[in-house]
């Protein structure tokens, strides 16, 4: 995560390529206790990741990384 100056860790997901539906997420890094918590939501009301791909987080903050995340689903 750039904004605590810390670069280290891995977020992964994976996507249903049907439904664009969030499957599961693997994250280790700074704030992934935090940011699981918004991938839970998504995942419980079977919305897109593309909700989270393009939602405006408050800058600066660990869960600008969903942007990064997801925008990186071909």
């Amino acid at each position: 995560m750039k904004v605590i100056s810390r670069t280290t860790g891995v977020f992964k997901a994976v996507i249903d390529a049907k439904t664009n539906e969030i499957l599961g997420v693997r994250l280790f890094g700074e704030g992934a206790h935090e940011i699981i918590n918004i991938i839970t939501v998504a995942m419980n009301a079977h919305l897109p990741y593309t909700i989270l791909r393009d939602q405006i987080y408050t800058h600066p903050t660990l869960a600008e990384g969903l942007n990064d995340l997801f925008a990186m689903v071909d």
